[in-house]
């Protein structure tokens, strides 16, 4: 996985080492998303962990809007194309 170097758009204060990896894991997957794809199913497994954390749509929406303009990967989009249900996520650009 290729790792770019940009700090990821996280509260460190409010959340646990444990909530703070599963974050950074989801945002890892938005970019794999973009480089090679994600298969659906393994997209979903992460997805639904970090709901466990991100729990409220305005604090997911937030989030994922900070993400992009720090790394330029849309996890809206990755989201919508889960919700296709395609076997395989892929963002071409």
């Amino acid at each position: 996985m290729k790792n770019l170097e940009f700090d990821y758009p996280i509260d460190y204060d409010i959340y646990s080492i444990e909530e703070i990896t599963i974050i950074i894991d989801f945002f890892n997957t938005i970019e794999q998303c973009y480089l090679d794809g994600v298969l659906l199913e393994d997209y979903k497994k992460i997805y639904k962990k970090y709901k466990t954390v991100v729990r409220t749509k305005s604090e997911e929406n937030s989030m994922l809007k900070d993400f992009k303009k720090v790394s330029g990967y849309d996890g809206y989009l990755t989201t919508k194309e889960m919700k296709n249900e395609k076997t395989i996520i892929r963002i071409k650009v």
